[in-house]
């Protein structure tokens, strides 16, 4: 892999942030490229800093997918329950 020194830099300055402010957990991705299925879950600690790390995570997916050239459409779970409720 080539390196990319501005990539490599907001890596580290993420990674830096998430240390500072305590988060921790794991993340589980299942990819099926003959499906077109890419699936990923993050079970974060302090809880409450899940749906914050979760939004960047898929912010940051749109971007990329952007990038591509991807038409990109985003399905935020929360906010359909909030408009159907």
């Amino acid at each position: 892999m080539a390196n990319n020194q501005p990539f490599d830099n907001q890596l580290q300055m993420f990674g830096q942030m998430a240390q500072q402010s305590g988060i921790r957990g794991a993340a589980y991705i299942d990819v099926d490229p003959a499906s077109g299925i890419l699936r990923m879950k993050l079970k974060v600690t302090p809880a409450e800093e899940q749906a914050k790390l979760i939004s960047a995570v898929a912010y940051v997916l749109a971007q990329v997918s952007q990038g591509f050239g991807l038409q990109v459409n985003t399905r935020d779970k929360k906010n359909e329950e909030d408009s159907n409720g």
